[in-house]
C-alpha cells in the first residue's frame, strides 16, 4: 500500500483534435508517494508521452476529393525511482502491451518477469511506434476507411540496462 500525490498535464497541438492529419501532442505525469507497509520508502513515478502526425501526401479520388496521408510517431517512457529494496505497489509499476501500446502482444503482457518467469510490474518503461496511415479510395469514391502500416516496440524492466524491446509489425484498415 501507499499514498501519493500526482500531477498530469496534457498539450495539444493538433490541427484537429479528434481526426489530426499534422501537429503533436504532449503529456506528463508527476507522481510523489511514499510506500506505508511493510516499511516506508518514498518513491517518484514519472510517465511521458508524445505524439507526432506528419502530412505524408493526399489521396484523391475520381471526384476530385482529397485527404491527408500522414505518419505517425509515438514515444512513451515512465520510471519509478525508489530504493532497490522499496515494495512499490503493483498500481505504481509499468506494464505494457495491446492495441493502444505494442500491436501483436496482449494487453498488458510486456513486462518484468521473475526468475522462475512470472509477469509482473516494472520500474522502467520505453515504446516507441511508427505508422504510416492512408485514406482509401474504393471504386474511384473516397471511403471513411483508411488503411496503416506499423512499427511498434515496447520494454518494461527494473533497471534500465534490461530493457529489452518486443517488437510488433503489421497492416491494418
Amino acid at each position: 500500500s501507499a499514498v501519493t500525490i500526482n500531477y498530469g498535464w496534457t498539450g495539444r497541438y493538433f490541427n484537429n483534435n479528434t481526426a489530426p492529419t499534422r501537429g503533436h501532442g504532449v503529456a506528463v505525469e508527476l507522481g510523489l508517494g511514499t510506500t506505508l507497509r511493510p516499511e516506508r520508502d518514498p518513491f517518484v513515478r514519472t510517465l511521458v508521452r508524445w505524439q507526432n502526425f506528419i502530412p505524408a501526401g493526399r489521396v484523391e479520388d475520381d471526384a476530385g476529393v482529397r485527404r491527408t496521408a500522414r505518419l505517425s510517431l509515438r514515444a512513451e517512457g515512465g520510471a519509478v525511482l525508489a530504493r532497490e529494496g522499496a515494495q512499490i505497489p503493483v498500481t505504481q509499476l509499468f506494464l505494457t502491451g495491446g492495441d493502444t501500446t505494442v500491436r501483436g502482444y496482449s494487453y498488458r503482457s510486456i513486462g518484468a518477469r521473475t526468475d522462475n518467469g512470472q509477469l509482473y510490474g516494472g520500474r522502467y518503461l520505453a515504446v516507441g511506434s511508427v505508422e504510416w496511415q492512408r485514406p482509401i479510395v474504393w471504386r474511384g469514391a473516397m471511403t471513411d476507411w483508411e488503411s496503416t502500416l506499423f512499427v511498434d516496440a515496447g520494454a518494461v524492466a527494473d533497471r534500465v540496462g534490461e530493457l529489452s524491446p518486443r517488437v510488433g509489425v503489421g497492416a491494418g484498415v
